[in-house]
């Protein structure tokens, strides 16, 4: 998700331009029809080219996780949208067009089916992804994204991944354990527990405390790679 408002005086429009980019998909803006990376987030063609959008964490997760943490949340309508015409494509071994170019190329981990879905995770200058099959064996993640310690969590159940700081203040840094409940988690440091889908201290001494939240993209192994080549990943990959 990312923040239309390019400029003080100017909120971009887009729409799906047909086209894709490093296999990645393109949209286009109303007003000056530059092409945007989706993946990027970034301008690759027109007048804004080389500008960013702004990326806006979210949470991808099943409705009732999110009705959960979210009760007053108002829905759009389903009647607005039909059945999955992209489903069997997510099944299947077809990559993207440009498999020849990308898909053969030394930047693509062999070991990693270039399908597996990832949460990939951008701060600064640095990427990493987290494959689905290393966050199904570690589901707490204590780990370093360049000078930034972070902790990554995931429900095997609904494929909900969340990602945030584990600085406070920038004078404690915390360390994760497994909580007592679903979508909980134990800070070793005070004994706090926490909520895995809001990052925020529910009991213990930090309570009502808030983590910041990373923004992450979720997204198939060969579609982030191909746009973030020099990214690193997480753990096994088997």
């Amino acid at each position: 998700m990312y923040d239309r408002q390019i400029s003080e005086d100017q909120r971009l429009t887009f729409g799906v331009s047909g086209m894709l980019y490093r296999n990645g998909l393109i949209m286009y803006d109303h007003q000056t029809e530059t092409l945007w990376s989706h993946i990027l987030g970034q301008a690759v063609a027109g007048e804004y080219a080389g500008r960013s959008l702004t990326f806006i964490p979210t949470l991808h997760t099943d409705w009732k996780s999110w009705q959960e943490i979210h009760p007053d949340t108002l829905v759009v309508s389903p009647e607005l949208y039909g059945p999955d015409q992209y489903e069997r494509y997510y099944y299947s071994p077809a990559e993207g067009i440009d498999q020849n170019l990308f898909g053969s190329g030394s930047r693509r981990d062999s070991k990693i089916y270039p399908k597996q879905f990832v949460i990939g995770l951008k701060l600064a200058a640095q990427t990493r992804a987290y494959p689905f099959s290393a966050l199904h064996k570690e589901t707490i993640i204590n780990d370093h994204i360049g000078q930034t310690p972070v902790a990554v969590f995931f429900d095997k159940m609904t494929l909900t991944g969340t990602v945030f700081d584990r600085r406070l203040d920038g004078t404690i840094t915390l360390i994760f354990e497994p909580g007592s409940s679903a979508h909980t988690v134990i800070d070793t440091e005070t004994g706090s527990v926490w909520h895995t889908l809001t990052g925020r201290a529910i009991a213990g001494p930090l309570a009502g405390t808030e983590l910041t939240r990373l923004p992450i993209t979720y997204a198939f192994w060969f579609g982030w790679i191909d746009n973030y080549p020099e990214s690193t990943v997480y753990g096994p990959s088997k």
